[in-house]
This record gives C-alpha cells, sequence and structure tokens, in this order.
C-alpha cells in the first residue's frame, strides 16, 4: 500500500477549506484519514486465487448473507449490503473462505455495484467452469444522501455459464 504523501493532504486540506471547512475544530486531520480510506480502495490488484476441491457431485452450493462494502466509483460514497452465492458444481468446489475474499477483493475498489456481481461470477465460473449466479443487495448513499435523495435497496442478479434466474430464486 502507498504511504500518504504530505503534498496529498495539503491539497486536500486546501480543497476542504475552499468548501468553506476551514475551522471546524474535529476536522483536523481529516485530509489525511480521507486519503488513507481511499488507498484501501485502490484497483487492479489480481484477484486472490480460489481454493478448490474435488467433487463428483452436481448438487448446487448457496452461500448467503456475505455481507460487502464498497465505493461508488461515481461519487465516492459507500454502498454496502450481502451476497448470495449460488453455483453448480463441474467437479470442483470452492473453499467456502475463498468466495468471501473474492467477493472483498473485488469490493474493496471505487466499484458500481453492477461490476462487482460481474467481476465476481466471472471469476467463480472461469475457475469452477459450472453455472454461477450472484445477487448483490445493498444500500447505495450516493442515492440515499444525493439526487434522489431516498433510502431503498438495490439489488442486482449477475447469471453466468448458463445459469438460469431460478437457479438464484428469481
Amino acid at each position: 500500500m502507498k504511504r500518504v504523501k504530505p503534498r496529498d493532504v495539503a491539497a486536500i486540506d486546501r480543497a476542504l477549506e475552499n468548501l468553506g471547512f476551514k475551522d471546524d475544530p474535529e476536522g483536523a486531520g481529516t485530509a489525511a484519514r480521507w486519503l488513507s480510506v481511499l488507498e484501501e480502495f485502490q484497483p487492479g490488484k489480481p484477484p486472490p486465487p480460489l481454493d478448490t476441491f474435488d467433487a463428483p457431485g452436481e448438487d448446487e452450493v448457496r452461500l448467503r448473507g456475505l455481507p460487502f462494502h464498497s465505493l461508488c466509483a461515481h461519487h465516492l460514497l459507500p454502498f454496502f449490503g450481502e451476497a448470495e452465492v449460488v453455483y453448480i458444481p463441474a467437479g470442483k468446489l470452492a473453499g467456502l473462505g475463498a468466495v468471501a475474499r473474492a467477493l472483498r477483493h473485488f469490493a474493496r475498489q471505487p466499484q458500481l455495484q453492477e461490476r462487482l456481481g460481474a467481476q465476481l461470477a466471472d471469476h467463480l465460473h472461469a475457475t469452477l467452469g459450472g453455472p454461477v449466479a450472484v445477487r448483490l443487495r445493498a444500500r447505495q448513499l450516493c442515492m440515499e444522501m444525493r439526487g434522489a435523495e431516498s433510502p431503498g435497496e438495490v439489488e442486482t442478479i449477475t447469471l453466468r455459464g448458463g445459469a438460469s434466474r431460478s437457479l438464484i430464486g428469481a
């Protein structure tokens, strides 16, 4: 991970000052903290390999309630929710922790919910070979704090490898 540079902190401090946040007593150090948060969301790292195990069966595997959080690529505001992943083994099972690690990896970059589901489904399908379905349900703070200023849950469903919507129950 890169280290926050003083010139970057100074630039953010100037931007905050220009926006009127100059005299907030709680704001000391905000620029450096904000930049260190963004460092945690740097794109471009390769996804972690999935641990797999040989599996003779073809019974579906369903993982529910996998939490994730990310930053909207358009506004750098958080979105967060839960994922459900369903796949039918094509001779391989994924280690259960491996699926959660892959989800976290793809979420830890400025992201769109639709792209997050696609990246996870593509990664799982490329490794496991069989049908894969990924459902993401999330609250988007860019929708809640800006624009519509309305709460709500956004659901996306991504299908790969011939998976049908019935696999995910949609």
